[in-house]
């Protein structure tokens, strides 16, 4: 149920690949719905009470509530339900080593990332992906044979909501960034470092960033940007050993950017053709991931000039108006913040088109929010994109907007009614600037297709 999530997808098409009979529904068809569709899986819309007698276990995304129609007809015939994760985490008990991606930012970039690496080193390995990789599907699997699947190495993204990554038990963990994202899960940041901090105790090989405070206490390797060092001091992080980068602009193109990387006593530089700290940070993650797994530094950190991202990472999808339109799936001021700042190097002009995403996280950082969109001359809002949750009091896109007017009145704010409305709007704006950038984690995305009429 919800089957065409990505999460779910790659999943589903796992048990598909195992020989099981799949079926799922959703409320709307989309790339990965018809996927499966191919693959052999009975796939349809709404609600179908003959596929639910005939299931031996049904899973449920998050997004789709007990209340749901279909889960009450399972649970009303006895069935067997469980949420995602949990499916997760049997899938990965019929591996050997476990490799784990977690974090509040970054983890989908770094999980295709290192299933790059490992594809082009050569290694054996199956990858559940919470995106879509440009060249790879959300279910990566490489190796095997004879219509067995390979059982040795299982790369998934960790989903930190409701510390469903607490599901896992892996071999090998990273945690790409610890922030507080989910307000109707956890009470504070404190909440957040101890899910985290739970979520790799007693695991043999722990990766962390050098700012975040869990490293002294449970990681064995930190990533560093260059001049940065383990929080704690060499005394307490004695354990720790450390991944060093840093970045230089590229002389090739405007969007790249050379990185030089330092792990265990090897140097390698390459070219990594996205712009941003925060890719050459997870470049470094996954170098660092693929190592572990026997993959040298130099090949790994190599391969990944050859890696073109992960739909909706810094997507370019053409032009609109003459301004290239950029999708990102930003919808945390952090990773706004990171997104804006990567598009607007080189002095270019930004048009910032942001569809918020839950009414609690909006409510939450709103004041983060209207800071980071405000700093522009110019925004666009969209109605805020619900997913699993109703309509509540505060957290809207008036409110959003209202912030805006009161921390950066000199901003312009533009409230879409829709995504025409979006779409009609920027067509009027977007001859000054640069670039367009598509912010958000709802169907601000079905954009996209409409730039083709334009």
């Amino acid at each position: 149920m919800g089957v065409g999530g990505a999460g779910m997808c790659a999943l589903a098409e796992y048990c598909l690949l195992c020989g099981a009979e799949v079926s799922g529904s959703d409320i709307r068809e989309n790339a990965a719905f018809r996927h499966l569709k191919e693959a052999g899986a009975e796939v349809y819309l709404g609600a179908r009470r003959d596929i639910i007698a005939r299931a031996g276990l049904v899973v449920r995304s998050s997004a789709v509530p007990l209340s749901d129609k279909e889960v009450s007809l399972a649970l009303a015939m006895g069935k067997r339900v469980i949420e995602r994760h949990e499916l997760l985490a049997l899938v990965a008990e019929d591996f050997d080593t476990v490799v784990a991606v977690s974090g509040t930012h970054g983890k989908t970039t770094v999980t295709a990332m290192t299933a790059h690496i490992l594809a082009a080193g050569g290694v054996d390995f199956v990858a559940h992906i919470g995106g879509a990789p440009v060249g790879m599907g959300n279910l990566t699997v490489r190796g095997g044979g004879d219509g067995r699947l390979p059982r040795g190495i299982f790369l998934t993204e960790a989903c930190e909501y409701a510390r469903h990554m607490l599901a896992l038990r892996p071999d090998i963990a990273a945690v790409v960034s610890v922030d507080a994202d989910h307000p109707d899960c956890f009470g504070d940041i404190a909440e957040v470092r101890r899910a985290f901090a739970q979520f790799v105790e007693n695991c043999p090989l722990t990766v962390v960033r050098a700012e975040d405070e869990l490293i002294c206490k449970d990681a064995h390797l930190c990533i560093a940007a260059d001049g940065k060092a383990c929080a704690g001091g060499e005394g307490e992080c004695s354990r720790v050993g450390v991944c060093a980068y840093e970045t230089h602009p590229s002389l090739e193109c405007e969007d790249a950017q050379t990185v030089t990387l330092t792990l265990s006593g090897e140097r390698a530089r390459f070219t990594l053709p996205f712009p941003g700290e925060h890719y050459a940070e997870d470049a470094a993650f996954a170098v660092a991931l693929a190592h572990s797994l026997g993959v040298g530094v130099r090949e790994a950190a190599q391969s990944l000039s050859t890696f073109r991202g992960v739909a909706r990472r810094f997507e370019r999808a053409g032009e609109i108006c003459g301004a290239e339109a950029v999708f990102d799936y930003a919808h945390h001021p952090t990773e706004i913040a990171c997104a804006l700042a990567a598009a607007e190097g080189g002095g270019r002009r930004v048009l910032a088109v942001f569809q918020p995403h839950t009414y609690s996280r909006t409510a939450a950082y709103i004041t983060d929010f209207a800071r980071v969109l405000g700093a522009r001359d110019e925004v666009v809002l969209l109605p805020v994109f619900a997913a699993r949750e109703r309509a509540a009091a505060g957290g809207t896109t008036a409110d959003l907007e209202r912030e805006i007017g009161r921390v950066s009145p000199k901003c312009n704010v533009y409230s879409a009614v829709s995504l025409d409305d979006t779409l009609s709007f920027v067509k009027m704006r977007a001859k000054e600037y640069d670039r367009v950038m598509f912010l958000g984690a709802g169907d601000i995305y079905d954009i996209k297709d409409r730039l083709r009429e334009v």
